[in-house]
Parts: structure tokens; sequence; C-alpha cells
């Protein structure tokens, strides 16, 4: 069956970035009756846009939704991304570059999140298909560029912070913006990672 979507804290980009931490209290989900379940389906919110992190998540773990239901993710900084559709090409592009096991590990890491329309604008860049993204010479020190050891939230962060990557280069915090792409929404805590959400991916 299907799981039903719920805005996560990645929904929604803000005018400001003092966003409050996020416990994984703010994802949890409720138990949905059968009826429920079963009744037609109710028009889709503008919360559930493209862009917005629906985060599917419970206690223990949980399925991917939609055709390729089955696998349980838990609620750390790879599952988070992989559970969620718009965030697909990130999760694959990780799990390509061999960093699954990077991002399921205790961590603690800070996560900085493009999503599928960053990655669609990626492609046009480099003029690949989404196909052959995934093979593209370039990914694998694209990704790690996206991943810092440590949790750092923006909140602490003051302008001018400088963060090394796992691929060994260095972002700069800024004006509510890493490397100059603004973090559409920030300190989201799940249980190894800090997330940030960005519009754009980010290139070194």
């Amino acid at each position: 069956a299907l799981l039903r979507h719920i805005p996560s804290a990645l929904s929604h980009a803000q005018p400001h970035l003092h966003t409050p931490s996020i416990t994984m209290a703010a994802f949890a989900m409720t138990t949905t009756p059968l009826a429920a379940r079963t009744a037609p389906r109710a028009a889709r919110s503008p919360a559930a846009r493209r862009g917005a992190l629906v985060i599917r998540a419970n206690g223990g773990g949980s399925s991917k939704g939609g055709e390729e239901g089955g696998r349980a993710f838990n609620n750390d900084a790879f599952g988070m991304i992989a559970k969620n559709a718009n965030y697909g090409l990130f999760a694959s592009a990780v799990a390509k570059c061999g960093l699954e096991e990077c991002l399921t590990s205790p961590g603690p890491f800070t996560v900085f999140c493009p999503n599928d329309d960053a990655f669609a604008e990626l492609c046009v860049k480099l003029g690949v298909s989404k196909m052959d993204l995934m093979s593209n010479d370039r990914i694998p020190a694209i990704i790690r560029s996206h991943i810092v050891e440590g949790p750092n939230r923006l909140a602490n962060m003051a302008d001018g912070t400088k963060l090394t990557t796992i691929a060994g280069n260095t972002l700069t915090i800024s004006n509510g913006a890493v490397n100059g792409i603004k973090i559409k929404k920030a300190d989201i805590k799940v249980d190894n990672a800090i997330m940030m959400a960005i519009g754009e991916v980010i290139l070194i």
C-alpha cells in the first residue's frame, strides 16, 4: 500500500533562515484507519508540490512508496532522501557513488540536499541526460561536495564559516547560503545528520 506523504521540515522555502531545530518527533506518522486508506484520495495540497521534501518516517523504519515500494529505510540521512520522490536523483547519485553506507553510518554529518529540479538544471549545465548523469565522471566529486563530517547547524554558524567536505573542498556559509546557493530550509535533524535543503547543486 502507498504510504501517505507527510510534509516535512524541508517543505516550503522560507524567506528567513532562523529556523528552529526540528526533532524527529515532527516526522511521526499516525495510524490511518483502513476506511480512510481506501477512501478516494483528496486533492493534492500545495504542501505536496514538487520540490518539497515529504518525509515518511516512524520510530523504526519505513518503506518507499509508489512503484518502488518494498525496501525499508531508517531515519538516517540516506533514508530521508531515499524515501522522498523529489530527492530521488540525489539518493540515486549517493548510491551510485558508493556513499549510501556513509550516510547510514552513525556519523554525524551535515548534508546539503539538492532536489530533483536542481539536478535537472545540472544536466543542462553538463550537457547530459538524466540517465547519463549518473555515469558522468564529475558526479562522485560533486556528490561528496555536499557532505561534511560533523553536525553543523546554520543557526550556530557565523557568516564566513568554512566547512570542509569529504571531497576535501571548502564550502563557505554566508548570508543564509552555501557557496552563494540559498539554503531553503536549515537545521533539520535526523538520526545521524543535520540536513539542509538547497535548490541548486554545489559545483566546485
